[in-house]
């Protein structure tokens, strides 16, 4: 085993981001340093997500690199600081659904 593989053993990684998963709040700066509210996760890259405002805007904000995409974890796993309760409203598609 090379030294990466060692350090990897036993450690637990956050789940990965995917599409339908709120982020919550500002997120660090990582869609710019207005970005306040709640986003739902629109579609992922292997460096890269886009997101749109949960609110209805029709606007779409980018983000990519690791430090911006760990920074979007981080506020993905914490709880929501404006109270969105993950937006459980009625679905509108069938997206998402197995």
């Amino acid at each position: 085993m090379n030294e990466e593989s060692d350090l990897r053993v036993g450690q637990s990684y956050p789940k990965p981001l995917d599409a339908g998963q709120i982020i919550h709040g500002f997120a660090e700066g990582a869609f710019g340093r207005d970005h306040f509210g709640c986003y739902r996760v629109e579609a992922v890259g292997p460096d890269w997500v886009v997101v749109r405002n949960s609110e209805g805007a029709p606007d779409l904000d980018f983000a990519s690199g690791r430090p911006a995409l760990e920074r979007i974890i981080e506020a993905r796993d914490r709880e929501c600081p404006n109270g969105c309760g993950d937006y459980d409203e009625r679905p509108l598609t069938t997206w998402g659904r197995k």
